[in-house]
């Protein structure tokens, strides 16, 4: 079964020449497809595991507790548990309250839960069929005084908030983003992405492709979520890094509510060698140090090699990089790149197929550095990208920003206990 990304988005389609416009409330959720052994498949939305722009889930091995990035600024982290093994369709959504205790390399931070509510995904489905933005939330624009949370509008100002009466449920499953900050859970990620775990060592791994804006200490325009709010104080560091968690049971909710889950993550942190690094620019672009990641997106974990396999997708590197992170060597090696200007995508370890392991990849939107068609040349970070190399890529990939590619990395080695 494969869970992928699903982000808040509103489309308009065409009916009978009549301009339709999209319900945004079906929108924003969990699609899980199953693939059956005859190559026959089914998909099915699940409502219930809350409407935020995901980038990725990854399901425990308890098959209940889904933890998901937030590919948002001023988004923050997730974990939604089922109440039974291998069935999304009901369940409890938290959002995590982050405490800083560093600032230092990326920052460490213990992490609390806070419960935004329980529901199936039939009644969430119900509510976001017949509810209106108005009938969940009374938004305004200027502060109307008592009983309103104030939240900043993504650098566009504020809006303030209230949850109409008897709303509480539809605004944790439909709105909850503005809820999240309501209720006190930490709204000040920058691009959480893809998450992975390491179920031997009781890990996860999660894809902060920046730390910038929400999660700088202080000032009016890096407002948090919440203004009167800043729990992450870090200095920038547009190439990001990939964060650790430990996991672990027998923790309690906000309202002191036992969580139901022995994969639950209590601290965040960057492990060694996973912390990327500004360098002045040179002469290719590259103002993030090329022997370190910078701006990830994909997360896998191989359980046999051991490995982490991070993908970036970014501005930092000219050409962006497939890392493999071995966790107990806390060695960092370039496994391959894409052409200039491609992000690397679609990122899947497989460990052990007729004694050999694989690791899927791909990229899209190669030749993607601002191409100027007159002069047949980029720019990347202010510096110009060679007509030649601009020309390399359209030959190679049907023209600029045109083609993308799939494969894998076939021989990896399989290790046997």
């Amino acid at each position: 079964r494969f869970f992928e990304f699903s982000r808040n988005t509103l489309d308009t389609t065409s009916t009978s020449d009549t301009q339709t416009t999209a319900n945004p409330y079906h929108y924003g959720h969990v699609p899980e497809v199953t693939v059956n052994p005859d190559g026959t498949g089914s998909i099915k939305k699940h409502y219930c595991l809350g409407r935020i722009s995901r980038e990725l889930v990854q399901v425990m091995p308890d098959n209940k507790t889904v933890l998901m990035g937030d590919d948002y600024t001023g988004g923050a982290l997730f974990m939604f548990i089922a109440n039974t093994a291998g069935d999304l369709s009901a369940g409890t959504l938290y959002g995590a309250k982050m405490t800083q205790t560093s600032a230092d390399s990326g920052g460490t931070f213990t992490l609390s839960w806070v419960k935004l509510g329980s529901a199936s995904s039939a009644e969430i489905e119900a509510l976001a069929d017949t509810l209106s933005p108005r009938d969940i939330v009374d938004v305004r624009f200027t502060d109307p005084g008592a009983g309103y949370t104030q939240m900043a509008l993504d650098g566009w100002g504020y809006q303030w908030v209230k949850v109409q009466p008897g709303q509480v449920k539809a605004a944790a499953f439909l709105e909850t983003h503005r809820y999240a900050a309501i209720a006190g859970v930490t709204m000040e990620l920058t691009k959480l992405e893809g998450v992975a775990v390491n179920a031997k060592d009781r890990l996860a791994y999660f894809a902060m492709s920046r730390i910038e804006t929400t999660m700088l200490a202080g000032s009016e325009q890096n407002a948090t979520t919440r203004p009167d709010v800043d729990d992450i104080q870090l200095a920038s560091l547009r190439p990001g890094a990939v964060y650790a968690a430990k996991l672990s049971g027998g923790q309690s909710d906000s309202v002191g509510a036992a969580i139901n889950s022995a994969w639950v993550p209590t601290d965040f942190y960057v492990p060694k060698g996973l912390l990327g690094e500004n360098v002045a620019t040179d002469a290719d672009g590259n103002n993030a140090n090329i022997l370190k990641i910078s701006q990830p997106d994909n997360v896998k974990f191989s359980e046999t090699m051991r490995t982490l396999f991070v993908g970036e997708d970014g501005s930092g590197h000219l050409n962006n990089y497939v890392w493999a992170y071995n966790v107990d060597s806390q060695q960092l090696s370039k496994l391959l790149s894409t052409p200039a200007g491609a992000e690397c995508t679609g990122l899947q370890s497989v460990d052990n197929i007729n004694g050999f392991a694989y690791l899927m990849t791909g990229f899209q939107h190669a030749g993607d550095l601002s191409y100027n068609a007159t002069s047949g040349t980029g720019t990347l970070n202010g510096k110009t990208v060679p007509a030649e190399l601009m020309s390399a890529i359209s030959s190679n990939w049907g023209g600029i920003n045109q083609k993308s590619a799939v494969g894998y990395v076939s021989g990896l080695p399989v290790v046997r206990s």
